[in-house]
């Protein structure tokens, strides 16, 4: 099995991974859109005061394909009466070359940013503020951190827990763009899983 080969088998992987147990469960289909989404694989949040169990989060505005469970139509960003406009976060490749993936343990707390509603700043087009949810049920891996362990229990991350995903998800994401290499953290911290 040639270098390649292996890299598009693990860049697959990680993209199931990065795919919210709670989607995999449901064996939802995956669907690419080629449109605006918002990026929140590495985004960093803060529980939202207003909505217990959900956070606010940080993201990167893109434009290209991107996976979510949702519709194209129902992820279509649009421009409300205020002026404002808003996108869906949903999962690409674009930052598995230039992010390392921390995995952090079971009771950090994290965001699952799947399909979450966004609002895009205003003062700066390429950022996105999104509502996601919190989880800490589960371990959990994130593009976010710095490789910095001690992140796991602050950070409030945007992740994704380490479950299955259904085949409908991997042959939509065989369609998608796939990066050339993938970065991981090294393993031997004290929160990471083992």
């Amino acid at each position: 099995m040639d270098f390649n080969h292996l890299v598009k088998i693990c860049l697959v992987f990680l993209a199931f991974l990065f795919i919210s147990n709670a989607y995999a469960a449901t064996q939802a289909p995956a669907i690419v859109c080629d449109q605006a989404y918002a990026l929140c694989t590495s985004a960093a949040c803060i529980p939202d005061p207003k909505q217990p169990g959900h956070a606010i989060c940080d993201c990167v505005v893109n434009k290209g394909k991107s996976a979510g469970f949702t519709s194209c139509e129902q992820r279509k960003p649009f421009v409300d009466t205020y002026k404002a406009m808003h996108v869906v976060s949903t999962f690409s490749f674009e930052q598995l070359t230039t992010k390392k993936s921390l995995t952090c343990s079971k009771g950090m707390p994290w965001n699952n940013c799947v399909d979450m509603p966004c609002t895009v700043d205003p003062q700066n087009t390429n950022r996105a503020i999104c509502n996601c949810k919190i989880d800490n049920t589960q371990a959990f891996f994130t593009f976010g951190g710095n490789c910095d362990s001690n992140t796991c229990a602050t950070g409030f991350w945007s992740g994704a827990t380490q479950g299955a995903a259904s085949n409908a998800l991997r042959n939509a994401l065989d369609k998608a763009e796939n990066p050339v290499s993938f970065i991981s953290c090294p393993v031997n911290t004290a929160n990471t899983v083992r």
